[in-house]
């Protein structure tokens, strides 16, 4: 009898990520949102980029790690910071402890500059996990704490990633638009509602948030304008497009 295979190694999430074993049209997607990003955001100082959805389960915080790791194949220093205090994700994904975190800091209780910023010699990338979940994630997230740590991270980094909540289930994301230079939305083919959608850039557009475009995900063709590539061994189709807002 063929023995099967665990549900964990199924669904490894760090198969998702962009390393050297990735196919090259993946590869040159990531490029391509890469040098986009940076085309957008010109100029020498450090950038801080926000990357939100409109639904859970859109894909947003894979794309935030390999966007991040993009930027450090082109010798850049990025950190990633996850800023979904609710349902984190970050950690899982690329394999570190979620905890103590981005809430521990903003709470008072751990020093940024020690034990909480963790390197992931793999992906040459940092990361500052969400923590302990607190009772009220937006109260610290738009904190004066939160401000003053985005200013000492950009002083460090050439880019600062937020991965956040969804738009259209918490305010999270919107209440930082004066500190983050851009957001990336990301837009999943045959998940996102219309409506959903239509309310998250209304939310951005009332809260001055600068948006770099959009990142469409999971679109199992190819069009003119961008590549998808297979998940190996799996007929998973993913497509990662980026669409500059006019």
């Amino acid at each position: 009898m063929k023995k099967r295979k665990s549900v964990a190694l199924l669904f490894n999430p760090k198969k998702m990520l962009l390393s050297e074993e990735s196919s090259f049209p993946t590869r040159e997607a990531y490029k391509s949102l890469r040098t986009n990003v940076m085309f957008t955001l010109p100029g020498s100082d450090s950038k801080c980029i926000g990357v939100v959805s409109a639904n859970r389960g859109e894909g947003k915080s894979t794309i935030a790690i390999n966007l991040a790791i993009s930027f450090a194949q082109a010798n850049k220093k990025v950190i990633v910071v996850d800023c979904d205090m609710r349902l984190p994700t970050i950690g899982a994904k690329i394999g570190i402890n979620s905890k103590p975190g981005l809430s521990n800091y903003l709470a008072g209780n751990e020093d940024v500059r020690g034990q909480l910023i963790q390197h992931v010699d793999e992906y040459s990338i940092d990361v500052l996990a969400s923590g302990d979940i607190p009772p009220d994630p937006t109260k610290l997230l738009g904190s004066e704490q939160m401000h003053s740590l985005i200013a000492l991270l950009k002083e460090y980094y050439d880019y600062v990633i937020l991965d956040f909540p969804p738009v259209t289930v918490v305010t999270d994301a919107v209440i930082l638009s004066s500190v983050v230079d851009g957001y990336l939305v990301v837009v999943r083919h045959g998940l996102s509602e219309f409506q959903k959608l239509k309310e998250t850039f209304r939310q951005m557009e009332f809260s001055d948030a600068k948006i770099l475009g959009v990142v469409y995900n999971g679109k199992g063709h190819r069009s003119r304008y961008g590549k998808y590539y297979r998940k190996n061994k799996n007929n998973y189709y993913y497509n990662y497009e980026y669409y500059q807002k006019k």
